[in-house]
């Protein structure tokens, strides 16, 4: 079952860019008469019938809708890496598991600073429609790490900084994430943040966790990172519940 992302709605009319009209009638056969399931990346599903569908267009009536809430947020600063599709793979997994908000970060080793935000905006709303997920994650440009941790913004927020450093002294995200929204973790370059970033992080009042005993890869950690704050809110949640 696809999930297609909506271009705008208007009254009971929902329509498409040409980049997924041009996917859905070339390469998915979609045709008036046939039912879909499309999104406005808001948290709507809507259920539609296709009125007419051409490679540059297609525009459907909304048969029925429905607001999928979320209720956990996690917002991701990770620092970009050399070879391009290695952060590729972070933004699309992510998104499919769920996350909120990604900033790409320039750290004092990242090797890399740049990305090429088009591209990347186009894998995420890729991701989202493949994995069914009515929230399209907000994606900022680059930004430098000093600027990002002097944002007053967070200060309320459970703040995290994964370090690999004393990692058998360091307790785990898992040990220390309490199940609260919305949560902030903060993911480095290969060769980890220096000592100096690390400590305007815990200056400026963010957390350090490991994410456990194996090193990892910055896009390896930043998935990780994504996944375990998901399955500990619905632990934590289920056991308040």
């Amino acid at each position: 079952m696809a999930l297609f992302l909506i271009d705008h709605q208007k009254d009971n009319r929902i329509f498409f860019s040409t980049e997924v009209s041009h996917h859905m009638v070339r390469s998915l056969r979609k045709k008036p008469g046939d039912s879909i399931h499309a999104s406005d990346g808001k948290g709507l599903i809507f259920t539609a019938i296709i009125e007419s569908a051409t490679n540059q267009n297609v525009e459907a009536v909304i048969l029925d809708e429905e607001f999928i809430q979320k209720n956990w947020e996690v917002h991701v600063a990770c620092s970009l890496i050399k070879k391009e599709s290695r952060f590729e793979v972070f933004l699309e997994k992510a998104t499919e598991i769920g996350v909120h908000r990604i900033t790409p970060l320039q750290c004092e080793r990242t090797v890399k600073p740049k990305l090429r935000v088009d591209r990347a905006r186009k894998i995420i709303q890729s991701a989202v429609q493949q994995s069914f997920n009515p929230h399209v994650p907000i994606l900022d440009s680059p930004m430098e790490f000093s600027t990002y941790i002097g944002q007053s913004g967070y200060k309320a927020h459970e703040r995290y900084i994964a370090t690999a450093v004393e990692r058998e002294e360091t307790r785990t995200l898992e040990q220390q994430y309490s199940g609260k929204n919305p949560v902030h973790i903060l993911i480095g370059p290969e060769g980890d943040f220096t000592p100096e970033e690390s400590e305007i992080a815990l200056k400026a009042g963010w957390n350090p966790v490991s994410l456990g005993m194996n090193r990892l890869r910055t896009e390896t950690a930043a998935i990780a990172a994504v996944q375990i704050i998901k399955s500990c809110y619905q632990i934590k949640t289920q056991a308040t519940q």
